[in-house]
């Protein structure tokens, strides 16, 4: 069984990843340091996000295909399989009309440039360079991830229904109790060692051992440097408020041959049965705090060709590639087949159908190619025998023409006569 993570169809969360390439480049175009830019573009990502939302709760799913996902900036951006200075070029040509799309209005762009370089010391306009970019890199994104899933209107609208749960504070509550626990029991570390240090104080000489560790630890630190994290930080529900979206409760809907724990338990595809489904090649969603997906067949393939996208990191800054890569494709056993054809349980043993007859012993279907083989055999003689009477009564009358002829004809004899002979030569004529 392979098991995909649900924030593989999360948009804040594939946006987040599919972009972090991107800092220094957008660093450079908004003239902006490095740490800078990563809180803008965080920022911005929950902007874009939440007016995406907001644009879809207004027009739903077949004007977002239309009018966002298949406008002509997203169309020429997609020529580009990587990000370099041409892409950015390009980016930086169709930002202002992509933006105000969004956004539906170039005021709330402003505001929300505003509100970003307030947190991060920066000017609204770089900010809002830096905002409009990403607008256009997130639509094209997003088209080519809708395209590639193959999705339809109904299922877009499904899509976007999905997405405030993957913001609701409630799904990164589930971080804070154990980031509040590592520091408790960091400060107990440090208030254990405190007293050792005053302890000890006492019989030895003066030293500070405390700033000794404090360097050990620093060099540590430089040295084991603590990687990204891959969460995204907690969404800010300011952005709703900018953007006037409004938050509905979505009950998803189960897969009606989904839809009980027993029948998942009963085919194999819930992780309780794994030895004994043997469905090694099903895929199906983690479990996720304050998280509740479908396993539906589009949803499925969404999130796998989402995997497979951000695996191959095309964002990255380096040069256009000479042949572009190739849209990932998903079997059809990951998201809705068994590869394997032995029936492993009671449940999967497949309904056995009387076979139906081929052709060639049907006797109806014999009588009738035999009736039709013979009439067509009894037309063909007919044919050829009036065909050939036809010919011998042509040619007796041909004959016939050519002796009537020959008897009208007249015999002309030209008789010449000698010089002694009287002038008036006489003409025979004989028949």
């Amino acid at each position: 069984m392979t098991t995909i993570s649900p924030t593989r169809v999360s948009m804040y969360d594939f946006l987040y990843q599919d972009t972090k390439p991107m800092v220094s480049l957008l660093a450079d175009a908004a003239k902006l340091s490095i740490p800078q830019a990563r809180l803008a573009m965080d920022a911005s990502l929950q902007a874009i996000v939440s007016a995406l939302l907001s644009y879809q709760q207004r027009h739903q799913g077949q004007v977002v295909s239309k009018k966002l996902f298949g406008r002509s900036a997203v169309k020429e951006l997609r020529q580009y399989n990587s990000m370099n200075f041409v892409t950015l070029n390009a980016t930086f040509y169709h930002r202002h009309d992509t933006a105000d799309a969004i956004f539906n209005d170039n005021a709330r762009v402003v505001k929300a440039s505003e509100h970003i370089a307030a947190q991060i010391d920066a000017t609204s306009q770089q900010v809002q360079i830096l905002l409009t970019s990403l607008c256009v890199i997130a639509l094209r994104e997003l088209a080519i991830l809708t395209e590639y899933s193959q999705l339809d209107n109904d299922e877009i609208n499904k899509w976007f229904a999905l997405q405030p749960q993957f913001l609701s504070p409630a799904r990164f509550a589930a971080h804070e109790p154990k980031a509040a626990s590592v520091e408790l029991e960091k400060t107990n570390d440090d208030k254990n060692s405190i007293v050792a240090i005053n302890a000890s104080s006492e019989n030895a000489p003066a030293e500070n051992p405390l700033a000794e560790k404090s360097e050990d630890s620093t060099q540590n630190h430089i040295s084991n440097p603590e990687p990204l994290s891959d969460n995204p930080p907690p969404f800010d529900p300011y952005w709703y408020e900018l953007t006037t979206f409004k938050p509905e409760k979505h009950e998803p809907v189960q897969d009606m041959q989904l839809a009980t724990g027993n029948y998942l338990k009963a085919i194999g595809r819930s992780p309780d049965n794994l030895q004994q489904g043997r469905h090694n090649d099903m895929l199906v969603f983690t479990d996720m705090h304050a998280i509740a997906l479908p396993h539906q067949r589009w949803l499925l393939q969404l999130a796998k060709i989402s995997d497979i996208y951000l695996s191959r990191n095309r964002l990255r800054v380096t040069s256009e590639p000479t042949t572009p890569p190739k849209p990932p494709l998903v079997s059809l056993g990951l998201v809705g087949g068994n590869s394997d054809t032995t029936p492993t349980t009671v449940s999967e043993k497949p309904i056995e159908y009387e076979k139906s007859a081929p052709l060639w012993k049907n006797p109806v279907i014999l009588i009738i190619i035999v009736v039709i083989g013979v009439l067509g055999g009894l037309a063909t003689l007919k044919y050829q025998a009036q065909k050939s009477d036809g010919v011998i009564l042509a040619t007796e009358e041909v004959l016939e023409q050519d002796r009537r002829k020959e008897r009208q004809q007249q015999d002309v004899a030209i008789v010449m006569m000698d010089e002694d002979e009287p002038d008036d030569a006489e003409t025979v004529t004989t028949e």
